[in-house]
């Protein structure tokens, strides 16, 4: 052989080899490209089950979330068709003085008509029934109910006689304890029970 043929034969090699080595570095590749893709997949199924398991998480939340809004709301209703239909008379007062709440049956014992939204005990009870404003005003002050005082309310005009009527005031706290105002009630059998102001 000559010369030129051992140079050939020796580029063939470097060929060879640099080839051996370059289809080594292809091989590599495609298979950290399959791992990565494959890792993608498991990672892509995990993400998906995540997502899956929070969504459902979601709807069952919000579905509790609709349930307790429908209670609460079926409450309230409930809570107001109670007060309507109380026979006792129930007035409810804020630390304003504000009037919250007076059944018709309040209404009735107190002798009034419908009252204004923004009314205020004091205004509306002072002349008619001011031992009532006294109890309420004594209630928001001390913190401590006031029970079975005896209240003597003065008819409306055109009508016969004062009605004597025991009632029992008791504070409204929230449920920190924090004084809201108080509710007043007209105490059971009150003719006959109802203990004298003071």
């Amino acid at each position: 052989m000559t010369q030129s043929g051992y140079l050939l034969l020796g580029l063939t090699a470097v060929v060879g080899a640099l080839v051996a080595v370059l289809v080594f570095a292809v091989l590599r590749v495609g298979a950290a490209a399959r791992k990565a893709s494959r890792g993608a997949r498991d990672g892509a199924a995990e993400n998906a089950f995540l997502a899956a398991a929070l969504q459902e998480a979601v709807a069952k939340l919000k579905e509790r979330e609709r349930a307790s809004a429908a209670r609460a709301t079926a409450s309230e209703r409930l809570s107001g068709e109670i007060i309507v239909s109380m026979a006792s008379g129930l007035l409810v007062v804020g630390l304003g003085g504000e009037v919250r709440i007076l059944n018709p049956s309040g209404l009735q014992m107190l002798g009034l008509e419908l009252i204004a939204d923004d009314a205020r005990f004091q205004t509306l009870l002072g002349a008619s029934a001011p031992a009532l404003v006294a109890a309420i005003e004594e209630c928001l002050t001390s913190r401590h109910p006031i029970v079975r005082r005896a209240v003597d309310v003065q008819p409306a005009a055109g009508t016969a006689g004062a009605t004597h009527l025991g009632v029992t005031v008791s504070p409204v706290l929230d449920e920190s304890g924090v004084l809201q105002g108080a509710a007043a009630a007209r105490s059971p059998d009150t003719a006959n029970e109802a203990s004298s102001p003071g």
